[in-house]
């Protein structure tokens, strides 16, 4: 399985790395959010644009963006705009939210960016095809926040991603059950096995799923979401919790 390398961060080999998400609503609430991370382990920041007040203005979000890349100027940062369709906090357009994604790209503040695999079969295609053009990774993800798709629906949407040319596949699901978690982590071990030609990054939300957050290295999921002060999803522990907890398990 390939790797993929972010600055000094190697997706894909050892523990999962830890992702921390930036939420703020505007540029002063970015700033105090950029302040928590302070004393935090963390590998990845995550910047959820999509929870800016003006996150439809992508002179305004390109701005924020700005803020984060100047002041994290060594750290993996991944560019996220969550539509509400998959528990983002702003309803747009599929105009706008392709806009602002290729506007992070072509922007050249994103290391990597996030790419709905259900927003549009052309315009995904379109959009990885410029994060490549332009040297970023894309991270094709998929998120459930009612249900956990059989194992089989689980797997086939990491390989369309993989096949789509993601650089990471990723997803997300909502257990109903302690079985529902036994899914998700089946299907990603055997994604992991068989077919993962990228890295993987799987989890099941929600307090029943915690487990999943922290049996990435066990499993084949290749980074996992830990939280500094407001969580971006159900379920996101403390990143220093979650380190320790890795570090245990890696022995």
């Amino acid at each position: 399985m390939n790797t993929v390398k972010i600055k000094n961060t190697v997706l894909g080999e050892g523990s999962p790395k830890i992702a921390v998400p930036l939420v703020a609503k505007d540029s002063d609430g970015l700033q105090a959010a950029l302040q928590d991370l302070q004393g935090l382990s963390f590998d990845v920041v995550e910047f959820r644009a999509d929870f800016l007040e003006r996150a439809a203005d992508a002179g305004y979000v390109m701005d924020c963006l700005r803020q984060v890349r100047a002041a994290l100027p060594d750290t993996p940062l991944l560019f996220t705009f969550r539509r509400a369709e998959e528990g983002g906090e702003c309803p747009v357009s599929q105009e706008v939210y392709f806009g602002l994604v290729q506007a992070a790209i072509r922007s050249g503040l994103a290391d990597i960016v996030d790419i709905e695999l259900f927003a549009g079969d052309t315009e995904v295609k379109e959009t990885v095809a410029l994060a490549k053009a332009h040297g970023v990774a894309a991270l094709l993800c998929n998120h459930d926040f009612y249900e956990t798709p059989p194992k089989e629906d689980i797997i086939a949407r990491l390989q369309t991603m993989q096949d789509w040319g993601a650089d990471i596949c990723k997803i997300a699901v909502m257990p109903q059950s302690p079985a529902d978690v036994l899914v998700l982590l089946d299907a990603t071990q055997t994604m992991f096995d068989r077919y993962a030609k990228q890295p993987l990054v799987t989890m099941a939300m929600g307090k029943i799923g915690v487990i999943s957050r922290l049996a990435g290295e066990t499993f084949g999921s290749a980074m996992t979401f830990g939280a500094a002060k407001k969580a971006s999803a159900p379920g996101q522990i403390n990143a220093n919790d979650l380190r320790v907890i890795l570090n245990i398990l890696a022995g």
